[in-house]
């Protein structure tokens, strides 16, 4: 909307990252919605960040301000459990975004904070994407690779090109984050 004349963008912040700015028809904050905050938050339903439409693709975008090192996943058996439960975590959030997100373009939800251009999704690419603020480098193929694993049957079914995991570098350089 226009409040009272000058044309305000979109920013979030979130794991001490700033995102954006957005124009407002572009993005769908998915996490702080009436659809997702009302009831299903409290029933153990979790939501990545936002959504962004830009340049013909649809971003389900999380952030994290930090990540167990993945070589973890080879270390302690405790430390191990920790590493599965936090993929699990973010894969469970992954797919319980898209549920929502195609539920409210189903109009079981109030489609309400969705604007027109993000409910013709139809020709749209859709893309996930993890922010991990603190990555390092050598991690982001190998954790990429646990992932697409783990969601292989949710990105056929949606049709899902890519599974992408950034940290702070290549976020900025993508221009998801200022």
């Amino acid at each position: 909307g226009n409040r009272g004349g000058a044309l305000m963008g979109v920013t979030i912040v979130e794991s001490d990252m700033q995102f954006g700015e957005y124009k407002e028809e572009q993005v769908f904050q998915i996490e702080k919605s009436e659809q997702y905050t009302k009831k299903l938050r409290q029933q153990n339903v979790r939501c990545y960040e936002f959504i962004l439409l830009r340049s013909n693709k649809l971003y389900f975008i999380e952030a994290k301000a930090s990540y167990p090192n993945p070589q973890n996943a080879k270390s302690s058996d405790e430390k191990k459990a920790q590493y599965l439960k936090d993929i699990q975590e973010i894969t469970e959030k992954m797919r319980h975004s898209l549920n929502l997100y195609a539920n409210i373009l189903l109009n079981r939800y109030s489609q309400e904070g969705v604007s027109d251009v993000m409910k013709n999704v139809e020709n749209v690419e859709i893309r996930l994407i993890l922010i991990i603020k603190n990555a390092k480098e050598t991690w982001l193929a190998p954790l990429q690779d646990v992932f697409r694993k783990e969601l292989k049957a949710e990105m056929r079914i949606w049709k899902i090109k890519d599974f992408f995991i950034l940290n702070e570098e290549r976020a900025r350089k993508k221009h998801f984050i200022v």
